[in-house]
């Protein structure tokens, strides 16, 4: 039987559990590095990427945005912000870049509330100025 191991992936919305993993390839600022059954223990930064995990002779792929990746007693866990996975590549570009788009609309809603509330308060400011003359 073949050696394998098996991972958490934890964001902040949920925990994901990946089981027999016989490889694991991810990157960190150092480059791609490689995780095989009984590694020795391992902490690293993931930079945003693409990983492949190899399970039961298949690869599925994950997209990290970023995160940090630790294994200790024949065990992967992996906590970052979010993560996207296919078992197809094509899939995950696509998945990705819909993700992107979701992520750059919500970050425009953001700083387009916030432009208003610093107008709003502009505003309240010169008025309070004005009553005060």
């Amino acid at each position: 039987m073949k050696s394998t191991f098996n991972a958490r992936i934890i964001t902040p919305k949920v925990i994901e559990g990946v089981d027999k993993i016989s490889f694991f390839r991810a990157e960190d600022k150092s480059g791609s590095f490689g995780i095989l059954p009984r590694h020795i223990e391992f902490l690293t930064i993931l930079e945003p990427a693409i990983a492949i995990a190899v399970i039961e002779n298949k690869e599925h792929y994950y997209a990290f945005n970023g995160g940090v990746l630790t294994f200790k007693n024949n065990a992967l866990t992996i906590t970052t912000k979010e993560f996207v996975q296919s078992d197809k590549v094509s899939e995950l570009l696509v998945i990705i870049k819909s993700a992107f788009k979701e992520e750059e609309e919500k970050e425009r809603l953001f700083s387009d509330n916030i432009d208003n509330l610093q107008k709003a308060f502009i505003k309240k400011l010169i008025e309070m100025e004005r009553e005060v003359e």
